[in-house]
């Protein structure tokens, strides 16, 4: 639809769902199109093969992207953490869906490659890349800030805004609020006791209101901004980061969990926190991921794993500033 420029049906249901049955004519519901109108530009080119090829490329292209980013791991933190990224099913199992998950891991992969080597402008920029599900990076702009990530933070900032000038310049204005529209419309299309969200576990614990939405989300939040004050490690600010938006952001799969693999990466070579490394630890495994698929409550193990993960790193970085501890030491 975006190749043939069709932007004014491209967020309608009843658009989607005529375009899906030109090519999978048993199609009864509509698997909607949520990203927004930058990505459909960007993927535009896969309509120009046949759809079965365009599926086959797309699905090397992922795994190729997965391979690649274990590769990464391999130099970066030796040969354990192949092991490890293998062990975690989240990639694998949504790049066998269809998903686009191994595109995020590979672009948190770059960004903390460029942040490492100091080219911090670049790195922000690539973050910023990561705006195709911007659900999935609420909590990032607050971090460089607290953290006085200047050229993080501008890099970022110019890459949203280079992708939103774009999506007003083929939707223009009523396009956008008709997109906004739609992607709050979807929500019936959701189950959420399989996230990897903190509605999740409100869900599956048989407390979920909007009073308690907001107060988890407002402890999460709390500690993620807490433990960025002083500006450390960049993995710390990639795990806080990551990790918060993770569970604040809505509908956020067990696949998108793939883009976890940069912290969990961090907190198993790199961290000097006990309890985090044995929580990262966990979630790689793939029963943590398994879990999901059994339903209440046992579907929300790994959104809490998470938490806890969030938890153990922001108590190690508290630990380690404590001004008693350091003279101990």
């Amino acid at each position: 639809m975006a190749l043939d420029g069709d932007w004014h049906h491209i967020y309608t249901q009843a658009g989607q769902l005529a375009r899906e049955r030109q090519f999978v004519p048993e199609r009864r519901h509509l698997w909607p199109f949520v990203r927004p109108p930058f990505y459909a530009i960007a993927v535009a080119p896969l309509a120009l093969m046949p759809f079965r090829m365009a599926f086959w490329f797309w699905i090397s292209a992922q795994s190729a992207m997965l391979l690649g980013c274990w590769a990464w791991a391999w130099t970066r933190f030796g040969p354990e953490a192949a092991v490890w990224g293998a062990l975690f099913f989240a990639g694998p199992l949504g790049i066998a869906h269809g998903q686009d998950c191994a595109l995020f891991l590979a672009l948190l992969c770059g960004a903390l490659a460029l942040g490492e080597k100091k080219r911090l402008f670049l790195c922000g920029l690539v973050v910023g890349l990561g705006l195709m599900k911007f659900h999935l990076f609420l909590l990032w702009p607050l971090v460089m800030l607290v953290q006085k990530r200047w050229r993080m933070l501008a890099g970022f900032a110019i890459c949203g805004l280079g992708q939103g000038l774009l999506s007003l310049a083929v939707m223009g204005w009523s396009g956008l609020r008709g997109y906004a529209a739609f992607i709050l419309d979807m929500n019936r299309y959701y189950s959420p006791e399989g996230f990897l969200d903190i509605d999740a576990i409100l869900l599956d614990a048989g407390m979920s209101s909007w009073a308690l939405r907001i107060v988890l989300t407002a402890v999460v939040v709390g500690m993620v901004l807490w433990c960025s004050r002083r500006t450390g490690p960049l993995w710390i600010t990639f795990t806080l980061a990551t990790a918060g938006s993770s569970l604040i952001g809505p509908h956020v799969y067990y696949y998108d969990g793939t883009m976890l693999l940069v912290p969990l990466w961090c907190v198993i070579f790199v961290s000097h926190f006990p309890i985090a490394k044995l929580v990262a630890a966990t979630i790689c495994t793939p029963i943590t991921l398994f879990t999901s698929t059994y339903g209440p409550p046992l579907a929300c193990f790994m959104a809490l794993a998470l938490l806890v993960l969030l938890a153990a790193v922001c108590l190690g970085v508290v630990r380690a500033d404590d001004p008693a501890r350091c003279v101990q030491k």
